[in-house]
């Protein structure tokens, strides 16, 4: 199966010392990949140089098997979808109107949408269970309402890869789960994904690979069943750590109280 992404070697940053440190990452469709590690360690540096929102300053990343710079951002947008750990400005339109910006490098030379879009942004906010946002003015959404749009406009695409950071940020926990759900369902259907977070256990939960990063370097990557170790996890956050078993099977990890 072709790669969706593949980087090879990247180092990436915003200085003269990169903080990627020779990065491998390969994510095919029907991969959910969690990213984790401690803070400023590279994390959203790996995605934004993906994306060439950063230069690299070695290595090579590949697109749906094509080397990144010879992508049109247009035609990159048409098969790559950005969810972004920050906030855009809002104020002046309705959720719907942000859902629907997901639609543009689809659309003709006036950028006017079609009804079909308007379904498809409709049922993309009906599948996250935020429809009511649909006519909430944009200066009255909060910042995990707005959370959610960004990952409404990031499906609308109609993606084959979608990358996002810290989708979970300003969520409270029944939308945490319902958008990571949300997101492995689609992964299942074909999608290849790859997203930054910092709850292990979500990780746990619901990616397929994981990939742990720290002081820019990956610690260990893989099948989520056979990285996610404590002791793993204690080497890469520096702290001790527990491990329990849910009455399901599950694994669930937690910092060890000192």
């Amino acid at each position: 199966m072709e790669a969706l992404l593949d980087t090879q070697g990247l180092l990436a940053g915003y200085g003269a010392a990169p903080v990627l440190q020779g990065v491998d990452l390969t994510v095919r469709a029907h991969e959910l990949w969690a990213v984790l590690g401690p803070n400023g360690t590279g994390k959203s540096t790996l995605l934004r140089g993906v994306l060439g929102m950063l230069p690299w300053t070695r290595g090579t990343v590949r697109l749906l098997g094509r080397e990144r710079a010879r992508w049109d951002a247009r035609e990159l947008a048409r098969r790559v979808a950005w969810v972004p750990q920050t906030f855009e400005p809002a104020e002046g339109f309705s959720g719907l109107e942000l859902v629907l910006m997901g639609r543009s490098p689809h659309l003709g030379l006036w950028g006017l949408t079609s009804e079909r879009d308007v379904a498809l942004a409709r049922a993309v906010l009906e599948e996250l269970g935020v429809a009511y946002l649909a006519d909430r003015p944009g200066e009255e959404l909060s910042g995990g309402e707005r959370r959610m749009l960004l990952l409404a406009r990031g499906l609308v695409q109609e993606p084959a890869l979608l990358l996002l950071d810290e989708p979970t940020a300003f969520l409270d926990v029944a939308h945490q789960v319902g958008a990571l759900a949300r997101v492995r369902a689609r992964v299942d259907s074909g999608l290849g994904a790859v997203a930054v977070l910092h709850d292990v256990n979500l990780a746990a939960a619901f990616a397929t690979h994981v990939l742990l990063l720290r002081d820019g370097r990956a610690l260990a990557q893989g099948p989520v069943d056979t990285v996610l170790e404590r002791e793993r996890l204690e080497a890469l956050y520096g702290l001790p750590m527990e491990m329990a078993l849910a009455p399901s099977g599950a694994r669930l990890f937690a910092p060890r109280a000192r």
